[in-house]
């Protein structure tokens, strides 16, 4: 009937045996040479190596319905192919030799034959590259009701299944790192490479058509397989608090140096690179392994125990895979379990991080409260602080005040009460001189009583009890004043001695008019004014004009009276200036005061 068929007891044919015809690199087989019968599946890297070249496998199939379609199913076949059938091409995918695009070596085929009566010859050609995995499995002919759910079947664990592998994995990944980001533990840094470097493996697998040319697509998801295993056998190590041990190192070096077995192992090509890896990577994994079940069994942390269940899942689906690669026959067409034990490994590993951050919050919310309570208790220690430093500062500010007042009591009134009755006991002293001195020294111990009262720095109001205090006496002594005061800021930081100070300035001025100007009238202006300020730049001032139409005197014998030095002494004091110009039938004093920086 045909060289390699069986039937089975559902009409399924399952081609195990071809007869192969190899070219390699380019040269073609002798004229005279036999076609060579094999056993399916045929790897090409195992049983051909570091060679490129083709293969044409030939097999019969039995006689079908006549009346209803036949089909095939190869669960692998590449890297690019040809198919035949008597003779009449069916089917084609890529170039020959393949192209560096041209991978359909990972996705099953499915291919419909046209009904027959009889016996069909089938030819598969095959273009390999070395290191790309090419080759052939055996292939089941049947109906296309029998074939169409086997095709289906196999495209959904290898297609469909690494779809959402690689969707699971990124995702997992993608979050991990963003928790590293924030927090910058490693065990994030771990998990999240592992697993978007597995996800990229994993991808391999949808594509018939590559993203990237060859080599660059074995090197690339080879590199990112054999980097992902070291890195989360580390995560594993880093749960169980076992980051710094020799073993964590050796997983460091070798995530680093997995792109270096992978070039060598696709690039160059040395074969043997990749099977000594995968037994390196079983290995370390094993070692990991029997360290994570030790710290389990010693813990009562609900993690580690988690952690430990899947690690022993992930790490026998490796040992099985690892052994059918090496020893079965049918490794190429095998779907690994390492693939789906990842899922739930995955899912475990992203369980464990979410508790641990489940823990952080929890531990991050107890600090938080602690700090608050810390917080509060400073706080209320602080303002017991505050409080005391007020009151002590009310009573520092008393103090300060009585000795302002007994200053002034004893400098200015005592001084002129003491002059004054010097006075009153010369003989032939007139009694309107010692009338006017006691109105001068009752009329400043009424504005020293006055300024005990705090304006907080308003300087209208300070003029306005100037005004108050010596109207009266500036009608007796025929001076009519006109005043003319604009809103004024009020001055920030002033106190009781800085509104005295001005007040004292006034009334050695005012007294001076009514005493030596003959004056009849007076005018007292203040308002705020820009001036130009040290560097150049306008700043604002409070201008106070003080003018009379007296009789004027001599600036020159003024200056060197005590009258006006202690007036420029008290501007000084109140951070101003002070100017005087006189002449006969006018007298002009100009205090200017700095308006605080914040009022500008």
């Amino acid at each position: 009937m045909g060289l390699g068929w069986s039937v089975s007891a559902h009409a399924l044919t399952l081609v195990e045996k071809a007869a192969l015809t190899l070219t390699l690199n380019g040269q073609a087989p002798a004229s005279d040479a036999k076609p060579e019968v094999v056993t399916l599946p045929y790897h090409w890297d195992q049983r051909q190596g570091a060679v490129d070249g083709e293969a044409r496998f030939a097999f019969e199939l039995p006689a079908g319905d006549p009346d209803a379609p036949a089909a095939l199913f190869v669960s692998r076949l590449g890297n690019s192919f040809r198919l035949s059938v008597d003779g009449q091409e069916l089917a084609r995918f890529g170039a020959m030799p393949p192209g560096p695009y041209d991978d359909a070596s990972f996705a099953p085929q499915y291919f419909v034959l046209p009904p027959s009566a009889s016996a069909r010859r089938v030819e598969v050609v095959i273009a390999a590259q070395a290191a790309r995995q090419g080759g052939l499995s055996p292939i089941v002919a049947g109906s296309v009701d029998e074939i169409r759910p086997l095709y289906e079947r196999a495209e959904f664990w290898q297609i469909s299944g690494g779809r959402f592998i690689a969707i699971v994995s990124g995702v997992l990944g993608a979050l991990s790192l963003l928790v590293w980001l924030r927090q910058r533990e490693s065990i994030y840094l771990y998990y999240g490479l592992g697993e978007l470097l597995w996800s990229v493996q994993t991808v391999r697998v949808l594509f018939t058509h590559a993203p990237l040319p060859w080599p660059w697509w074995g090197v690339v998801p080879l590199a990112a397989f054999q980097a992902a295993i070291p890195l989360l056998c580390r995560f594993a190590l880093a749960v169980v608090g076992r980051d710094h041990t020799r073993l964590a190192r050796f997983l460091g070096l070798m995530a680093w140096f997995a792109p270096v077995a992978a070039a060598l192992g696709i690039m160059v090509p040395w074969l043997w690179v990749m099977p000594l890896w995968h037994v390196l990577n079983l290995v370390v994994g094993l070692a990991m392994m029997v360290t994570v079940l030790g710290v389990a069994r010693r813990s009562a942390v609900l993690e580690h125990r988690v952690l430990a269940v899947a690690v022993v899942l992930v790490v026998l689906c490796g040992a099985r895979d690892t052994w059918v690669m090496r020893s079965s026959p049918q490794a190429y067409e095998m779907v690994p379990w390492i693939r789906f034990a990842w899922v739930g490994f995955a899912i475990s590993l992203g369980w464990v991080i979410a508790e641990r951050m489940r823990k952080d919050a929890r531990a991050m919310a107890q600090m938080n409260a602690s700090l608050e309570a810390e917080l509060a208790q400073r706080n209320a220690a602080l303002e017991a602080a505050f409080a005391r430093e007020r009151e002590g500062e009310k009573a520092r500010g008393a103090l300060e005040e009585r000795q302002r007042v007994m200053r002034d009591l004893h400098d200015g009134l005592g001084a002129q009460l003491v002059g004054l009755l010097r006075m009153a006991q010369q003989p032939g002293t007139a009694r309107e001189d010692v009338t006017l001195h006691l109105r001068d020294a009752v009329d400043q111990l009424k504005l020293t009583v006055d300024a005990m009262h705090d304006g907080e720095g308003d300087v209208a109001s300070a003029l306005g009890t100037v005004r108050y205090r010596l109207a009266p006496r500036l009608q007796a002594a025929g001076i009519d004043l006109h005043w003319d005061v604009s809103a004024l800021p009020p001055m920030t930081g002033w106190s009781v001695a800085e509104s005295h100070q001005m007040q004292m300035l006034l009334f050695e001025a005012f007294s001076n008019m009514m005493t030596h100007s003959a004056a009849t009238r007076a005018t007292l202006n203040a308002r705020q004014v820009p001036a130009g300020g040290a560097d150049g730049a306008q700043v604002e001032v409070v201008e106070v004009e003080l003018c009379d139409n007296g009789r004027g005197f001599d600036m020159n014998a003024v200056s060197a009276g005590r009258g006006l030095a202690n007036m420029r002494t008290r501007a000084a004091a109140l951070g101003g200036s002070l100017t005087l110009h006189s002449r006969p039938g006018e007298t002009r004093l100009r205090l200017r005061l700095p308006v605080p920086a914040a009022l500008r």
